[in-house]
């Protein structure tokens, strides 16, 4: 049987203090970080642009994290949507496991990148996750999010709440895209990223457009 169209609109945190300030530490899920007063602005704007875009959600979704929570408050209410965001804990960032917070001149050795380039996608460290299972688990989350809310003979709009390295890893999943594409591939803060099933197929229409 076909499935109807689902559009998801998957939409990267604006800037948060550990992207303004952290990039010389391994953030990985860093679920408290918050967003900067620059962050807020962000936020704002992304929900006036999808307003101006006409695109109104038939749901919300989104990761548990702070700065995810806060950029879908400031953007739905530039929309003057009302609904609140389902909170999915598989919409989450990539899990760097035992190495969050570290150094990552200290963490990515001559070995750990001897490793990465003999692993690509699949290489993980210690406790965490790879791109492959992050591709894997998106896939599956955005799948059960149609499925459950399909309607027959009509297409439904979502927004997803996420992550820009989860969201890259999505559409590598999906594209087979090679490790380095996958890790070069810009989605800047507070950027939309459309993914689209149809026909059974998911197609990752566009990523990293940037609205500010």
């Amino acid at each position: 049987m076909k499935l109807p169209t689902i559009n998801l609109y998957l939409l990267r945190h604006a800037e948060s203090t550990l992207n303004a300030t952290g990039t010389h530490l391994i953030g990985g899920r860093s679920n408290e970080v918050e967003l900067t007063k620059e962050g807020i602005e962000q936020a704002k704007q992304l929900g006036r642009f999808l307003a101006s875009k006409n695109i109104r959600p038939d749901f919300i979704y989104s990761s548990p994290a702070v700065r995810t929570l806060a950029t879908a408050y400031h953007s739905l209410a530039e929309m003057n949507v009302g609904a609140r965001p389902i909170i999915d804990d598989d919409l989450q960032e990539l899990d760097q496991g035992l190495k969050v917070g570290r150094n990552r001149t200290d963490v990515y050795t001559e070995e750990v990148l001897s490793a990465i380039s003999m692993l690509g996608k699949d290489f993980k460290l210690e406790g965490g996750e790879s791109m492959s299972d992050v591709g894997e688990r998106m896939l599956n989350a955005i799948s059960a999010i149609a499925d459950r809310h399909a309607t027959a003979n009509s297409t439904a709009t979502g927004l997803i709440y996420t992550h820009g390295l989860a969201i890259r890893c999505l559409a590598s999943t999906i594209h087979n895209w090679s490790h380095k594409q996958t890790y070069e591939t810009e989605i800047p803060n507070a950027s939309i990223n459309l993914f689209v099933r149809s026909s059974d197929q998911w197609n990752a229409h566009y990523v990293g457009r940037d609205t500010q």
